[in-house]
């Protein structure tokens, strides 16, 4: 995205004097802009707009500078397409969210139904105690825990600390069944002696989110609060 500033806007009307180092501060100004898009000023606002934003979504800004011109993007590389400019884009726009990449996973292996679209997690269920981290999301381990559990075959070893539960989908799409009609569609886990946890509820649609941000409004208002006074400072270097 691109977002354009009139330089005599941002720091008044300019000289014939000053017009000669304009185009080498603007450049400097440029660079330094960029840089403190990315380290500062995105992450002090996805804090303010998201709810505990996790590291990757802090960090997830790429602001590269080419003469007068600094692009901005969350074009970013990640494990099984799960980075910010794919998650972050519903919160933009507002929608339906990006689904998940264990409800993707479950789907694929034919573990939740293709009539389901989402396994939303039941974070109220005793069976995520000790599974949510300081971001308030469930622990990555803990999805591949599940996902490991559901693929097992019965009586089959395993030295996950999980081993003494059954882990269960209702319905299970890899084998249609009528037992456990009585449950809602979800993921469970049981253990002999205690009570049955719901760890997932199957969604028929994909939840949706409020519009929360927007890129464009966050470029303009960064650029306005920093623009004038980088090209001030490298200005007054470029006559000292």
């Amino acid at each position: 995205m691109a977002i354009e500033f009139d330089v005599e806007e941002l720091i008044g009307r300019v000289d014939a004097i000053t017009a000669t180092q304009l185009p080498f501060a603007a450049r400097r100004a440029m660079f330094s802009y960029a840089n403190i898009l990315r380290k500062e000023a995105w992450p002090a606002y996805s804090k303010v707009n998201f709810e505990n934003p996790v590291p990757f979504t802090t960090s997830g800004l790429f602001a590269k500078a080419d003469g007068l011109t600094v692009t901005l993007s969350f074009d970013r590389d990640a494990p099984k397409g799960q980075d910010p400019s794919r998650y972050l884009a519903p919160t933009e726009t507002g929608g339906e969210i990006y689904v998940t990449r264990f409800s993707r996973a479950i789907k694929n292996k034919g573990i939740m139904p293709s009539a389901y679209a989402y396994a939303a997690p039941n974070t109220g269920s005793s069976g995520f105690a000790g599974e949510i981290n300081q971001y308030g999301n469930i622990k990555p381990g803990f999805y591949q825990a599940v996902l490991a559990a559901l693929e097992r075959k019965p009586g089959a070893k395993t030295r996950s600390k999980y081993r003494d539960y059954r882990f269960f989908s209702v319905p299970d799409g890899r084998r249609p069944s009528r037992a456990n009609q009585r449950l809602k569609p979800g993921i469970y886990r049981q253990k002999a002696g205690e009570p049955l946890q719901k760890l997932f509820g199957y969604l028929e649609n994909k939840p949706t989110v409020s519009k929360r941000w927007d890129f464009n409004e966050f470029a303009e208002i960064s650029g306005k609060e920093l623009l004038p006074g980088l090209l001030d400072k490298y200005i007054s270097e470029a006559f000292r």
